[in-house]
């Protein structure tokens, strides 16, 4: 078994599974593994992980005493760069960045499939070619897209066997691993912007749960596990988002200090 505390740094991408207003699995890592960077941001899509990737590596040049972990987003998300910001709003289809009527006249699911699968064979080979530990999760079924969402009704066989090494490397999602295919339902009352009533991102416990399953070699330690163990019970005990949001706060702020 290895120990996570062999590597000398530890790099992060991804999306609101990665980084959010509770400790995800890259803050259960840190744990053992003090020097890591998250880079991830909630709504990211895959143009944005690519780009925090390469931009990590061209900063930090990644070696082979560091393990790299990204875990992918959605194929149906558009990230843009604008005034020097990222801006990453989340799901084309669900968010009000894009009319109805771009969404009806300009999405099609097949061309971000093969937008992101070109993205992720690309940092897949950069990877190896430098001969860090790299591993490519995912937040769903990346290579799978629904029948329904295509503009026209062409299969995406050409594509999957085009790349079918990049999906072999591509570790089964989150969802479909802990909660067999379900998103989890956290019952926290929302405010303001935030008013529904539960919370659909994965709690503490499925994130360590997660490390287990995609790291089989690493010994996950009770630090990490009670780390966890502890945050699971803050998540079920709060009563609303911002009270979440000021213990994540506190806490983020105690650890800088460190």
């Amino acid at each position: 078994m290895k120990n996570f505390s062999d590597y000398k740094r530890c790099f992060t991408f991804g999306c609101s599974i990665t980084r959010y207003r509770w400790p995800t699995w890259s803050d259960i890592i840190k744990q053992e593994i003090p020097s890591t960077y998250n880079f991830a941001q909630s709504g990211a899509g895959n143009l944005f992980i690519a780009n925090s990737i390469t931009e990590a590596n061209l900063r930090y040049e990644f070696n082979k005493d560091d393990l790299v972990i990204v875990m992918w987003s959605s194929i149906s998300r558009e990230d843009r760069y604008l005034d020097n910001t990222w801006i990453t709003p989340g799901n084309i289809t669900s968010q009000n960045f894009y009319s109805a009527e771009w969404v009806d006249k300009w999405y099609d699911a097949r061309f971000y499939l093969l937008r992101d699968l070109a993205l992720i064979e690309s940092t897949r080979q950069a990877m190896k070619a430098i001969n860090t530990n790299f591993h490519m999760w995912t937040m769903t079924k990346l290579p799978i897209v629904p029948a329904d969402q295509y503009k026209q009704s062409k299969p995406d066989t050409d594509i999957q066997e085009l790349y079918k090494h990049t999906i072999a490397d591509l570790k089964p999602s989150i969802v479909d691993t802990i909660y067999h295919g379900q998103w989890p339902v956290t019952p926290i009352k929302g405010h303001g912007k935030h008013s529904q009533t539960a919370d659909y991102h994965p709690t503490p416990k499925g994130h360590v749960k997660y490390i287990e399953k995609m790291l089989p070699t690493h010994r996950v330690t009770s630090n990490m596990t009670e780390y966890a163990h502890q945050s699971e019970m803050k998540v079920r005990e709060a009563k609303s988002f911002k009270d979440l949001e000021t213990w994540w706060n506190e806490h983020n702020n105690k650890q800088s200090r460190l």
